[in-house]
């Protein structure tokens, strides 16, 4: 897989073995660039996945936690989670070759439709992977930066959900609101009151909305 640019290809060339971490699976992917550490939380007979990516620290849980949780509740309704930890944290291509390489593992394995959610930096990852592989049937871009979004407008149809909180220190809102003027229908955005960039105490609302709307749409 490519992402545009020749000399960036990733080719997945086999699995590390599973260990087993608190009702999931931890796994290494090995490809032709590095090793790719996913914490996969199957649902039994799923045809449905999240592949969740963070900012450009890396790292695994997401907003508010947001990542592991959806690992604990998805399963049960029917679709798979995978947290994906980036091999070059803040190399753009580098870490959308990683959101590329889950989808298509997870294609691989079986999987039928898949969702990106992004937050900060993975915002954009998110929506500029979601471009590039027909499974990926819907992305969600938390406390999103701008740069490297602006393919948006090729996502749809493919539904967007855009979250942001209005007192973002970090990434202003007002940078959602621009990737979601320039998105195509079906398209929504989400602006949580006084929610910091990593949505700090609205971890229950934020689990809540991503849940309801991921399951409403893959």
């Amino acid at each position: 897989m490519a992402n545009g640019d020749d000399h960036l290809e990733l080719r997945i060339v086999g699995v590390e073995p599973a260990e087993e971490i608190a009702g999931a699976r931890r796994i290494s992917l090995r490809t032709t660039r590095g090793a790719i550490p996913i914490v996969l939380h199957a649902a039994e007979g799923a045809t449905r996945a999240a592949v969740c990516v963070s900012g450009a620290l890396g790292g695994l849980d997401g907003p508010a936690m947001l990542y592991a949780r959806m690992g604990a509740q998805m399963p049960q309704r029917g679709i798979t989670v995978a947290r994906v930890d980036y091999r070059a944290p803040n190399d753009f291509a580098e870490c959308l070759l990683d959101a590329l390489a889950a989808v298509a593992f997870l294609k691989g394995v079986g999987y039928r439709r898949a969702a990106l959610v992004g937050h900060s930096f993975g915002g954009a990852v998110a929506i500029n992977a979601g471009t590039l592989n027909p499974i990926v049937a819907a992305v969600v871009a938390i406390s999103s930066q701008l740069a490297g979004a602006q393919v948006v407008n090729e996502l749809a149809p493919k539904p967007l959900l855009l979250i942001h909180g209005t007192a973002d220190e970090i990434l202003a809102p007002r940078g959602s609101e621009l990737i979601f003027e320039r998105a195509g229908e079906p398209r929504q955005l989400e602006l949580i009151e006084g929610g910091d960039h990593r949505l700090s105490g609205f971890g229950d609302r934020l689990l809540e909305l991503v849940g309801a709307w991921l399951a409403a749409r893959l």
